[in-house]
């Protein structure tokens, strides 16, 4: 059946057989659909819609007995998007990568963030509305920290507290405290429209007396991670990373995505 192409972010194609009245939808990733029994004034409704999508949920989908076409099959990724305008991320997912040869493409993507205590949720979430966006496999990555001697503090509001904050106010926040600890966990969630992967790692350091450093956020100039006896600004402005390359969440993704591949393969 013949197709036109349509503007849509849901619709690729549309087609119709008014004498069979069969309604052929091609969806986003080459899902193609057929609709049995479809009146030609929902069709002509339909290729005129200023939503494709709004028609199709309002008027088609769960009207019609219908069926998936075979054979119809969109566009494959053997790499992986991630979602971020942080281009320190997509360093760090690049070189996680490049050892198992995954292609890595960077989007950028206005996601409102939900707030909650729990790390995985909120980066679920986001991986849920990222994909709902980019139409591919895609992967988010936050990272949370937690100050012992601050219950908790900041927790998942990070991002907020890097506009507000300086190296000099985490100081003054830590005046007079015996205990110095902080943990980083590092969450990375895969999502590809059926299934969601979770990972994450928590990782502790320690905040010093004083700040270090000129690169990275202000929290960065005052903490230093297990391991290491430079801050992870120091580390950023030598351009070296502030995490064993094979103890991390990024690792962690890239050894198990790029065992998903051969298994497709095999």
């Amino acid at each position: 059946m013949k197709r036109t192409p349509v503007e849509s972010s849901d619709v690729v194609s549309i087609g119709y057989d008014p004498v069979e009245r069969i309604l052929e939808i091609e969806f986003r990733e080459g899902r193609i659909y057929r609709y049995m029994e479809v009146p030609q004034d929902i069709y002509d409704h339909f290729v005129k819609a200023d939503s494709y999508g709004g028609y199709f949920n309002s008027y088609i989908n769960g009207y019609f007995r219908y069926r998936k076409v075979e054979g119809g099959v969109g566009k494959t990724y053997d790499g992986i998007a991630i979602v971020t305008s942080n281009v320190r991320k997509v360093e760090y997912l690049r070189k996680a990568c490049e050892s198992f040869g995954i292609p890595v493409d960077q989007l950028e993507l206005e996601i409102d963030e939900i707030q909650s205590e729990e790390p995985e949720k909120v980066a679920l979430h986001k991986a849920k509305v990222a994909y709902r966006l980019a139409k591919r496999p895609i992967i988010v990555q936050d990272t949370f920290w937690s100050v012992s001697a601050l219950g908790g503090f900041p927790g998942a509001y990070m991002a907020h507290i890097n506009k507000w904050l300086k190296p000099e106010d985490w100081m003054a926040l830590m005046h007079g405290k015996a205990d110095r600890s902080i943990a980083s966990i590092g969450v990375i969630v895969y999502y590809d429209g059926k299934k969601s992967k979770v990972f994450n790692r928590t990782r502790w350091g320690t905040i010093v007396e004083e700040p270090r450093g000129t690169q990275g956020s202000p929290l960065e100039h005052v903490i230093i991670m297990q391991g290491f006896d430079k801050t992870n600004a120091e580390l950023a402005g030598e351009g070296k990373l502030a995490y064993k390359e094979d103890e991390s969440v990024w690792h962690d993704f890239a050894k198990w995505y790029n065992m998903q591949r051969k298994l497709k393969l095999a």
